[in-house]
């Protein structure tokens, strides 16, 4: 059977990508801070307050096991270019609020707790999560803000402004809908996370896009890594359709071979 050329370059392109991407490379970007000594001094200060645990010896190579593999969907030069590095954590709090991960805008590094009832997928996700936020803050001029909004209701206003979350008083709107959620809940937040097909028709995957283009734009990258299943999404649902060829746009901007068939490869087993 002939392979439809265009499919077949993306698909080399691709096996290239992920070959040229040693595992003992990426083992160096990954840490696990035994203290908060990493963080900046301010956010350690009130009204921050950030606290981490430890992640336990035991649970260390299967969490580095995980970000190496998704490290390795990236073409190297974009993890070279715009990562500097990914501590992992076993708990992580800003304003006594529990955290799944954050970025570090100026030193280029990534915040994951890892626990030993994670799934796999999920926990990708927050490291596709996290780094769309360091990509989007370093290449903010190359994303189409227009287009990704022009994919929403016209009446419908996101709780926080900018392309880049904007932070009004004390702690960002994204905190402020996580601790109400953890306290209205009694869990991690993590619900805010789930996939609802009612938000699907306005244009998002989760109650969680609606907080700040930034966040809408972290989901959509979370599932675009790793969820087959977003290609239906994708038919079903226009709006979120132009959301996820406004972000593949982004990334093939950052490096030409991140077209539509390349994500479709990442998610094809």
């Amino acid at each position: 059977m002939r392979i439809p050329t265009p499919f077949l370059c993306s698909l080399l392109i691709l096996c290239a990508t992920l070959a040229s991407s040693p595992a003992l490379a990426d083992e160096a970007l990954i840490s696990f801070p035994e203290d908060p000594g990493f963080l900046p001094k301010s956010w350690v200060a009130a009204p921050i307050d950030a606290s981490i645990v430890p992640l336990e010896e035991g649970l260390r190579e299967e969490a580095a096991s995980l970000i190496q593999r998704a490290l390795a969907k990236y073409p190297p030069k974009i993890r070279d270019r715009f990562l500097e590095g990914v501590f992992v954590v076993g708990g992580l709090r800003f304003y006594d609020v529990g955290y799944g991960g954050t970025y570090m805008a100026n030193s280029r590094r990534i915040i994951l707790v890892y626990r030993e009832n994670f799934e796999a997928r999920g926990f990708e996700q927050r490291f596709h999560h996290e780094f769309s936020s360091l990509l989007l803050k370093q290449n903010k001029s190359l994303f189409e803000s227009e287009r990704w909004t022009a994919a929403n209701d016209p009446d419908f206003s996101y709780r926080a402004g900018g392309v880049v979350e904007e932070q009004s008083g004390d702690r960002s709107e994204s905190t402020k809908v996580l601790q109400a959620e953890q306290r209205k809940t009694g869990g991690s937040g993590s619900s805010l996370l789930q996939l609802d097909i009612v938000l699907m028709e306005d244009g998002f995957l989760t109650a969680y896009n609606m907080v700040s283009v930034e966040q809408d734009l972290n989901e959509v990258a979370a599932h675009l890594f790793t969820n087959h299943e977003l290609w239906e999404i994708c038919r079903r649902y226009p709006r979120i359709d132009q959301k996820v060829d406004v972000l593949i746009d982004f990334y093939r901007r950052l490096d030409k071979s991140m077209d539509r068939l390349y994500f479709r490869h990442l998610t094809a087993n």
